[in-house]
């Protein structure tokens, strides 16, 4: 990984800064390392083009590095206030948010977007509601069932704030971009998915080879701690579910967790970091799927294992008899 920091970031800010030069983001675009970069390199959906202009034309290493600090702090606040404890250590010792933030994924700060949109729907701030959906469903692949469960939820509670400001911030982030680049953008992104990653493994998490053994740890989790957690659930669905078997798309996965279970052990997460050594795999579809299911298993473990007495084990000890 030591040649690949924010090597996605760079993706991402390099079609943008081609795109306001006239060019295609979806088609070949250089890189900042003189070479070319192939179609469907830059997959994102065209309002990430409006999302990033403002910032396309700063250091692609300061925005990088401020899009982190964002990300983490966001994932920090939101779990404090979900579960009283701290989880920056995910960030360090389980590998799909570590490798995430190295490579400059923009999949944590989408669910970021999404955890405090939710924990601002439960404090009735409805403007920033819907903002924070609008931002996180530009990645929708990641957030689609539980935003789509939030505009739902808001409908039926009559909440209309929610989905004006999540209606008007997606036309200007949808729409916009129809009007700098006409409707050919939507066209030339359904043309660069279809050179998106043709070796990566296409098919959900819960397929073989070991798809039936993490649909099983995921139902054990729901059915003892998150039996009444719509949206816990619905993330977690749309985590196993999305039809793409690489460890990045599972960071969802952490969110249901610490939010079902605060006090989750650390130490199965390490486990994340072993299963590349230990389960030796071709880089194939099939490979590359065994691993991903491999390593998401261990947060799902995180979930299910007792913590470790280490209190009790380092508690002082008197030096004399009593």
């Amino acid at each position: 990984m030591r040649n690949e920091f924010l090597s996605d970031w760079q993706i991402v800010i390099g079609a943008i800064q081609y795109w306001l030069g006239g060019g295609d983001p979806y088609g070949p675009f250089p890189s900042y390392y003189s070479f070319i970069r192939p179609a469907g390199a830059f997959a994102y959906p065209p309002a990430t083009l409006m999302l990033g202009a403002p910032i396309a034309l700063l250091p692609w290493q300061l925005t990088g590095i401020l899009m982190l600090l964002l990300s983490i702090i966001g994932f920090e606040y939101w779990a404090r206030r979900t579960g009283r404890r701290t989880a920056l250590p995910w960030l360090v010792v389980w590998l799909p948010l570590c490798q995430g933030l190295w490579i400059g994924q923009l999949t944590l700060l989408s669910l970021v977007g999404l955890a405090l949109a939710e924990l601002t729907y439960t404090d009735e701030h409805d403007w920033h509601v819907g903002v924070l959906l609008a931002l996180a469903i530009v990645k929708p692949q990641t957030v689609v069932l539980p935003v789509a469960y939030m505009l739902f939820t808001a409908v039926r509670a009559r909440r209309w704030s929610v989905l004006l400001s999540f209606a008007l911030l997606s036309a200007v982030l949808w729409g916009g971009v129809i009007l700098a680049s006409g409707p050919a953008i939507y066209a030339q992104w359904r043309e660069g998915l279809s050179h998106y990653g043709p070796n990566l493994a296409n098919r959900p998490l819960l397929f073989p080879p070991f798809g039936p053994l993490l649909a099983l740890l995921a139902g054990v989790l729901w059915w003892r701690y998150g039996r009444q957690d719509v949206w816990g659930l619905l993330l977690l669905l749309n985590t196993l579910i999305f039809p793409l078997s690489v460890v990045y798309v599972a960071v969802g996965v952490a969110f249901v967790v610490i939010r079902w279970r605060p006090d989750a052990p650390w130490y199965p997460l390490a486990l994340s970091w072993l299963v590349p050594i230990f389960l030796p795999v071709q880089l194939t579809p099939d490979g590359v799927a065994a691993l991903a299911q491999g390593i998401v298993g261990t947060a799902l473990l995180a979930g299910l294992c007792p913590a470790l007495p280490w209190r009790r084990w380092f508690a002082r000890r008197p030096l004399t008899p009593q």
